[in-house]
């Protein structure tokens, strides 16, 4: 499995079922239902978005995963189930959460709830 964001590997840090791939279709403003009922499409393009949840993770690892995913606009290679490949596509993120769930009895503090999405442009 493949999943790298700007050339960092971040698939040590996504949870358990933690990337979701979905396909969304984009219509031109002539689609949609007429009276009759019949649906009239005019695809204009797909994209494809990237949900990503993070398992718990330390400080430095959090750090790793958000500033990779920073940048205004990121390189994204990933595993595609459509093609069956390896794709690789310029997305962006926004909405990025994380949650300080405890400090370690090291010292060191976990952060729960990095999800974000990764959209492609």
């Amino acid at each position: 499995m493949t999943f790298t964001v700007n050339g960092v590997n971040l698939l040590p840090y996504l949870a358990a079922a933690g990337l979701k791939w979905q396909r969304s279709d984009l219509d031109s403003p002539d689609a949609g239902r007429t009276l009759d009922g019949v649906m009239h499409r005019s695809r204009i393009a797909s994209k494809v978005t990237l949900e990503i949840t993070c398992r718990p993770l330390n400080t430095s690892e959090a750090s790793i995963v958000l500033q990779a995913i920073y940048p205004e606009f990121v390189t994204v290679q990933y595993d595609d189930p459509q093609t069956g490949g390896i794709a690789i596509k310029t997305m962006y993120s926004n909405n990025n959460p994380a949650t300080f769930a405890q400090q370690q009895t090291d010292g060191s503090y976990l952060w729960k709830g990095i999800t974000f999405p990764l959209i492609e442009q």
